[in-house]
């Protein structure tokens, strides 16, 4: 099915792109501290491409690294510091924040999310307010309707060019006002006992570990190429990138970005490589799975693909729609049409923000062809 190889093809090359970091920077975060916060939100840092007008799609990108927060009242004001610990970054960027919060009063929530430049919100894989694009400090609000126990919050945000930002999100319940969102408030009770009642044996806290930490020598050199992918030189991306690998050969993120800078600069066997290794280190390795997924579709390698979809679905426990896409694209050239309109479906549900959009092409196509002549 050569259109469905074709509708794969873009999505290896939808990659990491951004702008030169800042050189201001002062030790008082943010938008979030790199230390772990119990039950907060899991904020992932991109470099987005400079001149783009609304949220990127974040499910095939790699993160230039991880910050946490427990509420985000980010009042407009001017940015200048970047993220301590991560990046002297100041324009230009987005922030994928995610986590779980607990509700104990039942009913109607109003959400307010103020934000410089785009912003959204979503409760349980709903879309509750939409501030996308690029603007001064804007306010909208949206309406939720929510049920005793355990939900699930995302809020993505990017920041056009530089120097100011906004970033409030704040709440009304059901008999309150607004006042700012936090995880500390809505965490759940400290009798573990009262989870169950709500069935929220699943809630458990994260893991204490605040993710990959690199060497000073490590991190300087993988900013320096993901600056030099921001500025498509990506022959010196991957310089650095390599230096990093070998400084430490565990490091699954510098693994997987020196995989974009190798196909990029025309090294299609050498980000292969690079892509197997960081799937070797952490099989379920979302960013690293999709990267070489699509590059085995468009080498026309469709079991490889799927072997590589598969195997990252099983490892994780969360779904992806890029790979279920990727799967459904496999299938679908593989002449399994079923399980092509399966995982395809699959790739539609998940995806809230509309990032493989090319997953509804393709199934329109799949149920086009199956249905009776």
């Amino acid at each position: 099915m050569k259109t469905a190889l074709q509708a794969a093809a873009g999505i290896a090359t939808y990659l990491l792109i951004g702008a030169p970091a800042a050189s201001q920077q002062s030790s008082e975060p943010v938008f979030g501290t790199t230390v772990v916060i119990p039950y907060g939100l899991r904020g992932e840092i991109y470099f987005v491409p400079p001149g783009i007008a609304k949220l990127p799609g974040f499910s095939s990108l790699d993160p230039a690294g991880v910050i946490y927060a427990s509420k985000l009242d980010i009042p407009a004001r001017p940015f200048k510091q970047g993220f301590p610990g991560v990046t002297k970054r100041i324009e230009w960027f987005a922030i994928d924040y995610s986590g779980r919060f607990w509700i104990r009063e039942p009913g109607d929530y109003r959400f307010r999310l103020t934000s410089d430049d785009g912003s959204k919100l979503y409760i349980d894989g709903l879309l509750v307010i939409d501030n996308d694009g690029i603007h001064e400090p804007a306010s909208r609000e949206g309406d939720v309707v929510l049920s005793r126990g355990v939900h699930h919050i995302r809020l993505s945000y990017f920041q056009g060019p530089r120097f100011q930002i906004a970033l409030t999100l704040e709440v009304r319940t059901p008999n309150g006002d607004f006042r700012a969102f936090s995880t500390e408030e809505f965490r759940p009770p400290y009798n573990a006992e009262d989870w169950k009642a709500d069935g929220l044996d699943d809630l458990k806290s994260p893991s204490a570990a605040s993710g990959y930490r690199r060497s000073q020598q490590a991190q300087e050199a993988f900013m320096e190429g993901a600056a030099e992918i921001a500025g498509n030189n990506f022959r010196g991306a991957a310089n650095h990138l390599e230096r990093v690998t070998a400084i430490d050969p565990a490091d699954v993120r510098a693994w997987s970005m020196f995989g974009i800078a190798l196909y990029r600069s025309g090294s299609v066997e050498g980000a292969r490589e690079a892509w197997r290794k960081a799937l070797s280190i952490d099989p379920g390795d979302v960013k690293a799975a999709v990267h070489l997924a699509s590059l085995e579709l468009e080498q026309g390698r469709n079991q490889e693909a799927l072997r590589i979809a598969k195997a990252a679905i099983a490892s994780l426990d969360t779904g992806n729609p890029s790979l279920y896409f990727c799967d459904a694209v496999a299938s679908a050239n593989l002449h399994d049409p079923d399980a092509a309109i399966r995982s395809a479906q699959t790739a539609i549900r998940l995806d809230m923000a509309d990032e493989a959009p090319r997953a509804r092409e393709l199934l329109q196509k799949l149920l086009a062809e199956k249905a009776p002549r």
